[in-house]
């Protein structure tokens, strides 16, 4: 097990913490204010040297290998001439100078001014997601666009109880409870507790599987690596695939807390990535804490929504919260899937 915090930070940008761990770390962030600026720096460090790496992949991707070379890949070295083994040395040598390159202006733009101001207000929006531990939001459903050539299996499957007016709970380690109603104003309650996921109808038993994502598909984003009941990823996402701008909001536009300010980052999505087309995200400029998400276009299906996400609390739910039996009666039948 884990507990070094800098093994935690670690599998938290590899995606191998499990539910403890994840709230290890999040308890770390929350203690004191020196660990969220290790974790942001850790943060800015992982993205930069992401960004370097693929430099470095770049210049390999655009170099074609001479004729021999393609005939036979795994002798490439000894079947060069010398002219093209100097070709070669020349590549590497300048795949090498990028790389260093890059690490030295990632060095010394750590905490300085150089650093894209966008991308830090973005990192100390990603630390405070790291640092709450349960919260509560309303979504509310602006605007729906069905692209009608679409023919995929959502067409096939019964339409899904509206999102519109629904709360979804989150918690770290993947943890979701979603409440939402059903044309016939019937609850609909899907769900997981990190290791297992729940979908409890009115009718029939309630269906557990141990594949955690196997209920999460009626919330917009799983398509996209944008998912709603992971914020912290999504965020991570907005880094490498958007285009990052911010702004602040006046009182009449969103009034935070007294005393506080509202800013306002916008993301644009960039050519060929997949998401939703704009993000903008009203979030505290003293905290960095998210109080509401707009998706505009969002990947639903055949669908493309417009989406508002707005934080109604940060309060810590009961520990048993996401677990099945929490929301139905003890007697209800249950049915395990694989």
């Amino acid at each position: 097990m884990m507990t070094n915090p800098r093994e935690l930070i670690d599998g938290y940008f590899d995606d191998r913490l499990t539910v403890e761990q994840h709230e290890a770390l999040s308890e770390w962030i929350k203690a004191n204010p020196e660990n969220a600026r290790i974790f942001a720096n850790a943060t800015l460090l992982h993205d930069r040297l992401r960004n370097t790496f693929a430099i470095v992949d770049e210049v390999h991707s655009n170099v074609t290998l001479p004729r021999e070379g393609r005939e036979n890949a795994s002798n490439v070295t000894l079947a060069l001439p010398r002219e093209d083994k100097g070709f070669l040395f020349w590549r590497t040598t300048a795949a090498a100078a990028v790389l260093i390159a890059g690490l030295a202006t990632l060095w010394f733009s750590v905490g300085t001014s150089t650093a894209s101001a966008a991308i830090r207000e973005l990192d100390r929006i990603i630390v405070n997601s790291m640092r709450s531990k349960d919260r509560t939001y309303e979504i509310v459903v602006e605007d729906i666009a069905t692209d009608r050539r679409g023919k995929g299996p959502e067409s096939q499957r019964p339409p899904k109880p509206p999102l519109d007016g629904a709360t979804l709970h989150v918690r770290s380690g993947n943890q979701f409870v979603l409440l939402r109603k059903t044309q016939q104003g019937l609850p609909f309650i899907t769900g997981s507790n990190g290791k297992q996921s729940w979908s409890i109808n009115t009718r029939g038993p309630v269906r557990v599987s141990s594949d955690i994502h196997r209920f999460d598909h009626d919330l917009p984003g799983h398509e996209t690596s944008v998912p709603l009941t992971n914020l912290h990823e999504g965020l991570q996402q907005l880094k490498y695939a958007y285009d990052l701008t911010f702004s602040t909001l006046g009182p009449e536009e969103y009034r935070p807390q007294d005393g506080h300010e509202a800013r306002l980052l916008i993301a644009v999505k960039k050519p060929k990535e997949r998401g939703p087309q704009r993000v903008e995200i009203v979030y505290d400029s003293i905290t960095g804490g998210v109080m509401r998400v707009r998706f505009v276009q969002m990947p639903y299906g055949p669908d493309r929504l417009d989406l508002r996400l707005s934080l109604l609390s940060e309060e810590e739910l009961p520990a048993n919260f996401f677990e099945h039996t929490s929301h139905h009666a003890p007697d209800r039948k249950v049915e395990t899937e694989d």
